[in-house]
Formats: C-alpha cells, structure tokens, sequence
C-alpha cells in the first residue's frame, strides 16, 4: 500500500521525482488490479516486451534498462549455465527504500527473454534478491540457462539490433 512515507520519498528527493508516476503505477494500481497474480503477469509482460524489442546484444540491453528507467544494468558474470547482472541506480534505490522485497519481475522476464533471444537456449530469470550490504541500491539477477534445451539452431539466429542513440538533455533520469 502507498502510505505516505512511500510518497515523501519519491517528492522530496528532486533524483526520484521523475518515478514517482511508475512507481505509482507498478506499486499501486498494478496490484490492485492484478492481485496475487501480479508478479507472474509481470515477468511474462517483461518477456513479451523483449519480443517486441530485440536486442543483439548487451550494450544495447543496458541502454534499454536506462532508457526504460528500470536502472544500470551491468553482466557481472557468465558461464555456460548462468549470467548474473547487476542492476542499480535510482530507479532501484527508490523501490527498495520502501521495500526490500520489491519484486523486479518485469525487468526479469525483459532479461530472460532477451538472453533466450541472443544466445537460443531456454533461459529463466531467478527471482531478484537484494544483498544486505547492498540492499538500498542494488540486486542481482540471475538468468539460467539450458545448454541441452535449444530454443532454435544458434546458426541460424539473426539477433536483431536495436540501436537507439543517446540524446541527452535535461530531462534524463538519474542513474545512480
């Protein structure tokens, strides 16, 4: 519920203005009209916005997280099974503020159906999880994958590049 500790601290911080209205959406309206279901509704909307908006690869996929204001998005690490990315920055800060367990679950549908896309395995985001040392402005997301389940032949996957120049001005969110 939206009290008005959660208000303050979107308005009085001229960084976090900006969010106010998603959070407001995602926080408030969102769950009072989805429910319980609102997280699994949220990760299958993050995948079917990375249909619409394929990405060929990371960079790409860490501009689309600033520009969405879903936060800095990093690849920390990358193995076979598993890549882990950091996602930080204002947008992140201000939902965990308010709530350590906030979920991230667009962000992590947008993610596992992006790395699906570029690489052609099944791949599954972990539920986000907060670190204590980093609790108040960072979580990892894990994405998974099955080297056994190909989605498609990689050879014959055309990752689609989706590249949309930086234009700043003075209406850029705050990163961090």
């Amino acid at each position: 519920m939206m009290n008005n500790e959660i208000y303050d601290q979107y308005l009085e911080n001229p960084d976090r203005v900006p969010l106010f209205g998603q959070a407001l959406i995602r926080d408030v309206v969102l769950p009072d009209i989805l429910g319980d279901d609102v997280d699994n509704i949220a990760y299958w909307e993050g995948k079917q916005l990375a249909r619409r908006f394929q990405l060929g690869n990371i960079e790409d996929l860490s501009r689309f997280f600033q520009q969405a204001a879903f936060g800095t998005l990093q690849l920390t690490t990358q193995s076979a099974k598993e890549w882990q990315f950091s996602l930080s920055g204002a947008p992140v800060a201000s939902r965990l503020a308010h709530n350590l367990q906030a979920p991230f679950m667009l962000e992590a549908g947008f993610l596992a159906q992006t790395v699906e896309q570029m690489i052609g395995v099944v791949a599954e985001t972990k539920t986000p999880l907060a670190t204590p040392k980093t609790a108040t402005d960072a979580i990892t997301l894990s994405v998974h994958l099955d080297p056994q389940d190909a989605i498609a032949d990689p050879a014959e996957l055309t990752p689609m590049t989706l590249i949309v120049p930086d234009q700043p001005d003075s209406t850029d969110l705050p990163t961090e």
